[in-house]
């Protein structure tokens, strides 16, 4: 009579600690699932990315997915108007853009603002290079450069 009844509670043991086993809480955080695709921000600032190509625009797209404010233009008349009137933290445009940048940074004066250059070959990063501390390279670089450039703007900044 024994065996029988040690055999039942095992199997009722074993039916209840199946739920437990694959309850898979310890993968969630508070109000979000966990993404392992995803790269976060751990200082997220504010970001305005020029350009008119799509890579300019799948950019913006993964730093605002990443946590960080992103406001993205494209032409040098929406630059200059969201450069005087926006408080950016960075601004990535194409190197080539420099002196439109510059000349839109300049005349709002926001010293705060840092430019990120980026490189559309190696001749361009060999040039940016010589002015900037971070040249980005667009066809080398992935997203993950991208937000450690900006987050060492941050925390350089703070």
């Amino acid at each position: 009579m024994q065996s029988p009844l040690r055999f039942l509670v095992a199997l009722v043991a074993i039916l209840f600690s199946m739920d437990a086993i694959a309850c898979g809480d310890s993968l969630y955080r508070v109000g979000k699932g966990v993404s392992y695709r995803v790269y976060t921000a751990p200082l997220p600032g504010s970001v305005l990315v020029y350009g008119q190509s799509e890579g300019a625009k799948l950019l913006a797209e993964a730093l605002a997915q990443s946590g960080h404010g992103v406001r993205f233009v494209e032409n040098e008349l929406e630059l200059a108007v969201e450069l005087k009137t926006g408080d950016y933290d960075v601004v990535i445009a194409p190197y080539s853009d420099h002196s439109a940048v510059e000349g839109s940074a300049g005349a709002s004066g926001s010293v705060s603002t840092t430019y990120l250059p980026v490189a559309l070959s190696s001749d361009e990063a060999e040039a940016a290079s010589q002015s900037y501390a971070n040249v980005m390279v667009a066809e080398r670089d992935e997203i993950k450069h991208y937000l450690k450039a900006i987050h060492k703007t941050l925390k350089d900044k703070t």
